[in-house]
């Protein structure tokens, strides 16, 4: 980075596909992230488009970089998605921008990777986006030799959509759990994939019994590793 970036707080460009998950995104970039600045994104169509789709188009793919190009050219020093069913479309932007940025579940599924659970139940609201991230989490274990040991399961929880867009943290956590109560003798611990699920995590984790885990602030500290391991190394030069 150059000096005069160094001098600022960086900016991080959360890019959002639900108003639901602007304040998850912020309150774990204030914890995980502390020093940086936080510049909200928001194309509300991005996740009902791809549910009439039936999931991620080129489309829908190429209105993401778009919005991506637009946090880079406005000034963004690091990009988060907090949309999972979009963090392919990162590997793309990566190589157009050449900035630190992370999607929203990668280190969520690192985690479960290192954390060995030998099943895993994976909770969203939109089915397109679950399917999507039980494929990526198998093809991450497989990648570690971890597959033939850990199940992953995807379901969605009817009403944790509406729960979650009215902030309503009752109904959500009730949503979540009755959607993950018929597995609880099969699985060892919960995945909820969407930023905008996060703040049920903790009662969700009580009502169940099992660990709950949630991508935000996983996501806002790698965002955070990822950004002072790329700043020292273009140290003394422009980005």
């Amino acid at each position: 980075m150059s000096g005069h970036l160094a001098a600022r707080p960086p900016t991080v460009a959360v890019i959002s596909a639900t108003p639901a998950s602007v304040e998850p995104a912020r309150t774990a970039l204030a914890e995980g992230f502390p020093e940086a600045s936080v510049w909200n994104l928001l194309d509300d169509r991005l996740l009902s488009d791809a549910e009439a789709a039936g999931g991620l188009t080129p489309a829908l793919s190429d209105r993401m970089l778009s919005l991506i190009g637009y946090a880079v050219h406005g000034g963004a020093d690091a990009v988060l998605l907090s949309c999972s069913l979009y963090g392919p479309v990162l590997e793309q932007a990566r190589r157009e921008h050449g900035l630190p940025m992370q999607s929203s579940d990668q280190e969520l599924f690192a985690e479960f990777s290192r954390r060995r659970f030998g099943s895993v139940l994976l909770l969203g609201h939109l089915a397109p986006a679950v399917q999507d991230s039980v494929n990526r989490l198998k093809r991450l274990l497989s990648a570690t030799e971890r597959a033939e040991r850990t199940e992953v399961t995807g379901h969605t929880a009817s009403g944790a959509a509406m729960a979650a867009a009215h902030q309503d943290l009752d109904a959500l956590e009730t949503s979540l759990a009755e959607a993950a109560t018929p597995y609880l003798k099969e699985v060892d611990a919960v995945a909820l994939g969407m930023f905008s699920l996060s703040p049920a995590s903790a009662g969700v984790e009580r009502a169940l019994g099992l660990p709950v885990l949630s991508a935000p602030l996983l996501a806002a500290r790698a965002l955070r590793e990822r950004f002072a391991a790329e700043a020292g190394d273009s140290r003394g030069g422009p980005r």
